[in-house]
């Protein structure tokens, strides 16, 4: 358990010290967008980290727009197995499965999301990090 905790901590750590957007070669580079041109739907993740980390929220909103409720939701599970692991028991809610129609919709936003930012055109340049 302390090892699970001191790497979260160790990976903000870096994420708060190091500016992606300053140092080159400190982060590694996105491959879709480096082989294809093309943004997937998790660029712009490590600067919207380092702006959340800054408390920067509206600023990780303009890199990437699902990236605070992806944190969001792996925080909340996160959190439910730390207080698991520490109370042996779950006391926390979570949900026991995600029903089919909740996946579904999740890659259809997913999907949605990354077609979207690829448009070079107004409103859709707003999505792209």
């Amino acid at each position: 358990m302390f090892c699970m905790v001191a790497v979260v901590l160790l990976g903000l750590a870096y994420s708060y010290f190091v500016d992606p957007t300053k140092s080159q070669g400190a982060t590694i580079p996105c491959f879709t967008y480096t082989y294809t041109g093309f943004y997937c739907p998790g660029c712009g993740d490590t600067r919207a980290l380092h702006a959340l980390t800054h408390g920067r929220i509206l600023q990780a909103f303009d890199y990437n727009l699902l990236f605070p409720f992806i944190v969001i939701i792996l925080a909340w599970y996160y959190l439910v197995g730390l207080t698991t692991l520490l109370f042996r028991k779950r006391v926390m809610w979570i949900p026991e499965s995600i029903p089919r129609w909740g996946a579904i919709g999740i890659g259809v936003v997913i999907v949605l999301f990354t077609v979207l930012r690829n448009i070079p055109a107004w409103p859709f340049s707003i999505l792209a990090p």
